[in-house]
């Protein structure tokens, strides 16, 4: 807790940028909520007659939704991103001042490219957490919070029939994101291994030379970085099994959902275009955990 603490004050000189962010985010979503909405209206007012007129209309009023909600959507990046950017510099500023004022007894203790990879490779990870993963929570947030009331006001049936798989979704993304995590700090931390051997090596040259241990250190270098590789690749692996599941237990929402939801629309318990904006629903709800997926 007191570490947290230490590192939400890196965010109170960019309050309003954050909140600027906040706000970006949700009226991003907002207007992108209300594009399913226009596109099952559009095709329920096309059932009395369809020409050119009403078309035009719906086309354009689609088009300037996406439009507002694709400016807001790059304006939060900017204004976030370029926050965690300004994190990362204070970050690595104070990292290197603390550094500078360490005695050398410090440095008998740390390894320099362990010291190293924590400046660079740490710090990039840091600033990943202070951008990019803070708006994409709160994009989930904001999308689960807004979008379910919108479904069940469509259908309570077909929203409820959700939690059949969602909970497997979610329990997925949980588990093989733990698994990500543990396997990617381990990962930093063999990098550092990495980085701390060869600033030994470059600063040792005239020594490994002298004594023609050029070879030998060849040899060590080969197996720490090929031990790197495969942890990486485990890395992927658990990437890999993840996606094609997801994939699945997403489409088999949609397959409860078109079985219940077509006898509904045939038998008139809701329309056409509500079918359609139930599934585009169910595609921007089920967007975020797919993009909290990817590694």
């Amino acid at each position: 807790m007191h570490d947290l603490k230490k590192f939400a004050r890196y965010f109170r000189p960019y309050k309003l940028h954050i909140v600027t962010g906040i706000l970006c985010i949700l009226a991003s979503v907002v207007f992108g909520l209300l594009i399913p909405r226009s596109v099952g209206l559009a095709i329920d007012d096309l059932r009395q007659g369809v020409t050119w007129t009403s078309i035009t209309i719906a086309s354009v009023k689609i088009l300037g939704l996406s439009i507002v909600s694709g400016i807001f959507l790059f304006l939060q990046r900017r204004i976030l991103i370029n926050m965690s950017r300004h994190v990362e510099y204070d970050l690595r500023r104070d990292f290197y001042s603390h550094l500078v004022d360490q005695p050398l007894s410090f440095f008998h203790e740390h390894r320099t490219g362990d010291l190293m990879a924590r400046a660079t490779n740490d710090l990039a990870a840091v600033r990943q957490l202070a951008g990019p993963m803070i708006m994409y929570t709160l994009q989930t947030v904001f999308v689960v919070v807004l979008v379910l009331p919108l479904m069940l006001k469509i259908s309570v049936r077909l929203t409820l029939l959700l939690f059949v798989t969602m909970p497997l979704v979610s329990l997925t993304v949980k588990y093989f994101g733990q698994q990500v995590h543990v396997r990617f700090e381990k990962i930093q931390d063999f990098f550092a291994q990495i980085t701390a051997r060869a600033q030994e090596n470059f600063t040792g040259v005239r020594v490994v030379r002298a004594y023609a241990q050029e070879g030998a250190e060849i040899a060590a270098f080969d197996t720490l970085n090929r031990e790197y590789a495969e942890r990486n690749l485990g890395l992927v692996r658990i990437s890999a099994m993840m996606r094609p599941l997801l994939q699945f237990l997403i489409g088999a929402g949609f397959v409860l959902i078109i079985w219940v939801g077509v006898p509904l629309t045939v038998s008139g318990a809701m329309t056409t275009g509500e079918f359609v904006t139930f599934n585009l629903y169910l595609s921007r709800l089920i967007w975020p955990l797919d993009r909290k997926s990817v590694v």
